[in-house]
């Protein structure tokens, strides 16, 4: 049977290359649009979590934005120790995150002021891979690393000295000097002109607030263990208004952008799944009208309309199974090339207010998206085949013979 369908699919070669090409490029387009979802989807994800957020976060459960965590730990302790014993947690450390205001001779700025752990933030994020002049801050010191664009709006350069104020732990203002030691470019428009760091240490002092923090910020080996890292560390937390989060429950318009695009993702699938439908049905009316008398033939020596069923779902079998070999390769190419080379696109214009994003992406495959396409392809192919074969299984073999 199957010997015979590759015959025949092979007798009308043009109609059958054409056939074979369109569910091939099809499904390459498809394998293309699935990796290029999900390669700016990761890289979106690493950035996001990768820049300020991290994979897995304990606050204060009673602040108002998640994000930006207003209302300090007590004693953070307890919750560090629990971070420290989870063999899942690649690195883990102590923030404060707070509005307040840098003032230089010139001019005062309102900013984000994030006061980290050095030495563990140069893991759990990258900012300091960011730096164009000077050095990343030292635990023990007091200098401050902001963006070129929010030290062109104070006027300030390296070495000089910025005074910073917050509000302190008995409600007064806090105030202290610090030295700028680094400036670093992101293309952001957020970071690089509306966010300072500072030592951590340095920050509690200014605060009157030893030993405390608003967050501890985890990374974990694994992004894909996030959630279940952060339900099993708020299941151990102690009693008390704190909790684990992880990324997903921060950086919530991120989901929504995956949804947004996977929902477009799939429409376009669909418009695809169509279109190779319709050719495939297009390939085999046409097949069908050209063989009437040649079915009647095979009808009339003793071969049953079941027999004529299966040979044109084989036929479509074989041109499905040629078509998705030529998909697979195709898509696998385009994929191995742009995920060597990246794939330059102006993405990093659309994303760079709100965080430091690049304008090329590495294209990574999915194959499990993957698989599932090729999957479609064959049983669309089958799908589409279905008609023009119960039509052929129901030619009378009188009538046939007669057909010109």
């Amino acid at each position: 049977m199957l010997r015979l369908a590759w015959r025949n699919v092979w007798r009308n070669r043009r109609r059958s290359l054409i056939n074979v090409a369109a569910m091939g490029f099809g499904l390459a387009a498809i394998m293309f649009g699935q990796s290029l979802i999900i390669s700016l989807q990761g890289q979106l994800i690493e950035k996001a979590t990768g820049s300020i957020t991290g994979h897995v976060r304990i606050q204060r459960s009673d602040v108002d934005e998640s994000k930006f965590p207003d209302k300090f730990m007590a004693d953070p302790e307890p919750a560090g120790k629990l971070l420290e014993n989870d063999p899942r947690v690649k690195v883990w450390g102590r923030r404060i995150h707070m509005t307040g205001l840098v003032s230089a001779p010139s001019a005062s700025l309102g900013a984000l002021i994030c006061a980290v752990e050095p030495d563990k933030e140069k893991t759990l994020t990258d900012m300091s891979s960011y730096i164009k002049e000077g050095t990343y801050l030292d635990p023990n010191g007091k200098g401050i690393v902001m963006g070129r664009k929010i030290a062109g709006r104070l006027d300030v350069r390296l070495g000089e000295k910025v005074v910073i104020m917050a509000q302190a732990a008995d409600g007064s203002m806090g105030a202290e000097a610090f030295r700028v030691v680094g400036l670093h470019q992101t293309g952001s428009e957020s970071f690089d002109g509306q966010i300072v760091w500072v030592p951590l240490k340095a920050m509690q002092e200014m605060l009157g607030r030893p030993g405390q923090a608003n967050q501890l910020a985890a990374r974990v080996k694994d992004i894909e263990l996030a959630d279940a890292v952060a339900a099993d560390l708020d299941a151990r937390l102690p009693p008390g208004n704190i909790r684990a989060i992880s990324w997903k429950k921060i950086d919530r318009e991120i989901i929504g952008i995956q949804a947004f695009q996977n929902g477009i993702l799939t429409i376009v699938l669909i418009i695809v799944f169509l279109i190779v439908a319709l050719g495939i049905l297009n390939t085999q009316l046409m097949s069908l009208f050209e063989r009437v008398r040649e079915f009647g033939v095979l009808m009339a020596i003793g071969a049953r309309p079941r027999w004529i069923v299966r040979l044109i779902l084989a036929e479509s079998l074989v041109l499905g199974a040629v078509g998705a070999l030529l998909g697979l390769a195709t898509g696998a190419l385009l994929i191995g090339y742009f995920g060597r080379h990246g794939l330059h696109l102006p993405v990093g214009e659309a994303f760079s207010y709100f965080l430091p994003f690049p304008s090329v992406i590495y294209m990574i495959p999915a194959w499990r998206l993957h698989s599932i396409a090729c999957v479609s392809v064959f049983i669309i192919t089958l799908l589409a085949s279905l008609p023009p074969a119960l039509r052929a299984g129901r030619l009378k073999p009188a009538e046939a013979l007669r057909h010109v």
